[in-house]
């Protein structure tokens, strides 16, 4: 038996945001396993990028299949056109993650607040400073999303000035953002 929250209608419960990822049984170990570190760097940083030197049959991907699906689960779930400028953005997080997760040897699931900020930088300009030199500056975003779907981030406010509402829009849905923007704004007139 489920009691609903006080005051609360069918509507308004139907429509609550629910994680893209809670559908899915990921595998959420902390530890890197050693046959995904030496994936991660067997396939490389060219490959892992997917650009013109991508082979997707290579054999190590299968090895890395336990981090590289709640990875791909977010991006095909994040409301953002599908341009191949986002989608290049998209991939290159994917790789970033991926050569993070071998570096320290721990998954993005275990990561404190501490190394994702760490990683997305307190503003741009320290985010291009760290991050490595085939990373464009339109990674941040995305990795901010997967940080807080991945890794459970709601420290936004160390990160300095950045697009916060696209960053929602992105995240929770455009239509869905924008219809609790409406309703806040109507209980405020009222």
């Amino acid at each position: 038996m489920t009691v609903p929250l006080s005051g609360m209608t069918d509507d308004v419960l139907e429509s609550r945001w629910c994680s893209p990822l809670v559908e899915h049984h990921f595998d959420t170990a902390i530890e890197v396993r050693v046959e995904e570190a030496a994936a991660i760097g067997e396939l490389g940083v060219r490959n892992l990028r997917r650009l013109q030197h991508h082979d997707p049959t290579a054999p190590r991907w299968r090895g890395i299949e336990r981090l590289l699906q709640p990875l791909e689960a977010v991006n095909a779930d994040l409301d953002s056109p599908a341009t191949a400028h986002r989608r290049r953005a998209m991939a290159d997080v994917v790789a970033v993650l991926l050569v993070c997760c071998a570096e320290k040897e721990r998954t993005f699931w275990g990561w404190s607040t501490q190394e994702w900020i760490d990683l997305l930088g307190r503003d741009q300009s320290e985010f291009r400073r760290r991050a490595p030199a085939w990373v464009g500056d339109e990674v941040r975003p995305y990795l901010a999303a997967h940080a807080y779907l991945l890794g459970s981030f709601t420290e936004f406010h160390r990160l300095g000035s950045f697009q916060r509402l696209t960053l929602s829009w992105r995240i929770f849905g455009r239509d869905r953002v924008n219809g609790e923007v409406a309703r806040r704004r109507k209980a405020l007139a009222e």
